[in-house]
């Protein structure tokens, strides 16, 4: 199963590549729709907002007054905080079950706004960001949704900035033209690269080496899912030196060096590469970014 993080900032155009990716095939696994459904009538989150922020941000009916929520929490950044504690947590666990309950052979699309300012980047096979000119957000914030340009400069400015998203980005969807020029771009991310990763890790298939070196910042990339999957895994107190040592070699050097037995290899399949069983070589199913990873003891 290929888990890919989608994002962008607000006005990206992030929810027409979202819809297409659902029509193409992919399970969507939508974040803003579920951090809504986490502080629904009735639900423990909700009562969590209101033991917090009061009473006074429920409608007539008992639903979370979002609007008023927003007005609270977007001018006091401890409030938001307060209430990114209570809602984070939730979000995360129901897109763990989400995603567990995906079909095995699904591409998994983590439709996330945040992602950059969670830190969330490492938890995916390969993070998608659609990139769009910020006067253009602005003027489309504007016209979709009755912002004035102070509000949308607000709502931006609030946000990751552009060089922010760029750092983490293994894909950029350049969405400054037309809406059929966006999904043409799409079907083609979907057939050249997500389609093949996916076929790849369902096999336990390596990426055919490429004709050009992998270049520094997606090597960089690729290091830093493997150290957040080895500490998912509870083996990150055994990094003893994790890194490149050549344009297409990720060396991870354990200290002391556990078996290469289930617990390692499905981290390391978790940050997309895979290996024969007992091997210490593995190889990325990333088709445009092939690299090779070697697991070695501090000792060797």
């Amino acid at each position: 199963m290929l888990y890919v993080g989608l994002s962008g900032g607000i006005g990206s155009g992030k929810s027409t590549v979202s819809a297409r990716l659902i029509e193409l095939g992919a399970v969507v696994i939508d974040a803003d729709l579920i951090a809504r459904d986490v502080v629904a009538p009735d639900t423990p989150g909700l009562a969590a907002v209101v033991e917090r922020f009061g009473p006074g941000l429920l409608s007539s009916d008992g639903a979370l007054d979002r609007p008023a929520l927003g007005a609270v929490v977007f001018a006091d950044r401890s409030a938001r905080r307060d209430l990114e504690a209570i809602i984070h947590p939730l979000v995360r666990d129901e897109t763990a079950r989400r995603r567990a309950a995906a079909p095995r052979e699904a591409i998994v699309v983590h439709d996330v706004p945040l992602l950059v300012e969670g830190d969330l980047a490492a938890d995916h096979h390969l993070t998608v960001i659609v990139d769009t000119a910020e006067h253009i957000r602005a003027a489309r914030l504007g016209r979709d949704r009755g912002m004035t340009e102070q509000e949308a400069a607000a709502r931006i400015g609030a946000q990751a900035t552009d060089e922010q998203r760029y750092a983490v980005a293994d894909v950029l969807l350049e969405n400054n033209g037309t809406h059929d020029e966006l999904l043409e771009r799409v079907e083609t991310l979907w057939r050249e690269r997500l389609s093949p990763y996916n076929d790849n890790l369902l096999a336990g298939r390596g990426a055919q080496p490429g004709t050009r070196a992998v270049d520094g910042p997606a090597a960089a990339r690729a290091v830093a899912r493997v150290r957040r999957q080895l500490d998912f895994a509870g083996l990150g107190d055994h990094i003893g030196q994790l890194g490149t040592t050549g344009s297409d070699t990720i060396e991870v050097r354990l200290a002391p060096a556990p078996a290469v037995g289930d617990s390692l290899r499905r981290a390391l399949l978790a940050a997309g590469f895979v290996g024969a069983p007992g091997a210490t070589d593995f190889t990325a199913c990333d088709p445009a970014a092939p690299l090779r990873l070697s697991l070695r003891d501090t000792a060797g």
